[in-house]
């Protein structure tokens, strides 16, 4: 009977046990409520950190007043349901969890017309502390206030303002996650071999009060230089010459009979060089560009 048993035993499938990874999952999303914003006392406000780094200037275009940029955003902020003890868990510190199934702020961008081709990252990181970090890329398209009248030699200052859709600063607050001067001097990931030039990114904090309710506001000042080497080449080099060579002409003699076929020709020039140069200047309907 013993031996019997043995056998039964030996010959019974084993159960595989269930990874620490896949208890604490369960164990943390098991009664979570993802509408609800993660705090034991409701009075407390979440702080959500922000910060973003700015890493290409794709497109300006004077005639929409917009400006699509490439930037890679950052959230950070403190759930207080997906906290754990690390040593129950077989020492795990960090997992990531998809974001469709935990609390996300509702952070926009104010000046956001249309969000472009950006990567999806459905994760987010969360450390036994409660800390999530929500990175991910994106490529935007902003409303912005540009001044051509300067062109080639425009400077443009494009803000993005960060701030919470629904939530007032009572339960949802603003903070940057590094200095504002880290911010505005970091240009380790911008393509600087590109038509535009980063200058600064200065930021501040700020309140809009509406209704008797403050809302949190964080706004991020781009401010870009137009590189001119290209239009000095392309457009008013060739444009002096040929208003030396139109001036010139008057020196000609009045009964040569090539005065009028010469004025004819640069007249020529002039139309044809227009024709050609249009595509380069930008389309603005508010103030026509010096040049």
């Amino acid at each position: 009977m013993l031996l019997f048993s043995v056998l039964v035993a030996e010959c019974s499938p084993v159960k595989p046990k269930r990874s620490a990874l896949n208890q604490l999952t369960r164990t943390l999303l098991r009664k979570y409520d993802c509408g609800v914003r993660p705090v034991h006392n409701w009075t407390s406000p979440t702080t959500i950190h922000i910060d973003f780094i700015l890493q290409s200037v794709l497109d300006v275009d004077g005639k929409t007043q917009s400006i699509t940029t490439s930037i890679w955003y950052r959230q950070v902020w403190t759930d207080e349901f997906l906290v754990w003890d690390p040593e129950e868990f077989d020492g795990i510190n960090e997992i990531s969890l998809s974001s469709d199934a935990i609390w996300i702020p509702d952070v926009i961008i104010s000046e956001l017309v249309n969000e472009g081709r950006s990567v999806e990252i459905p994760y987010v990181y969360v450390n036994s502390s409660g800390s999530v970090r929500n990175y991910r890329p994106m490529q935007v398209v902003l409303a912005c206030s540009l001044e051509m009248y300067a062109f080639p030699f425009d400077k443009q200052n494009c803000s993005l303002t960060f701030r919470s859709w629904l939530h007032s600063v009572k339960e949802i607050d603003l903070a940057l996650w590094r200095s504002a001067e880290a911010i505005a001097n970091d240009k380790r990931e911008f393509m600087n071999d590109g038509e535009w030039e980063l200058l600064s990114i200065p930021s501040h904090y700020w309140h809009m009060h509406q209704d008797d309710t403050g809302y949190a506001h964080i706004q991020f000042n781009v401010l870009i230089r137009r590189r001119p080497l290209l239009y000095v080449v392309g457009l008013l080099i060739p444009s002096i010459f040929l208003m030396l060579v139109d001036v010139s002409s008057f020196y000609l003699p009045l009964d040569s009979g090539t005065r009028i076929a010469f004025k004819i020709s640069i007249l020529l020039g002039y139309t044809l060089f227009r024709v050609n140069m249009m595509d380069e200047f930008p389309a603005t309907a508010v103030r026509t560009p010096l040049i």
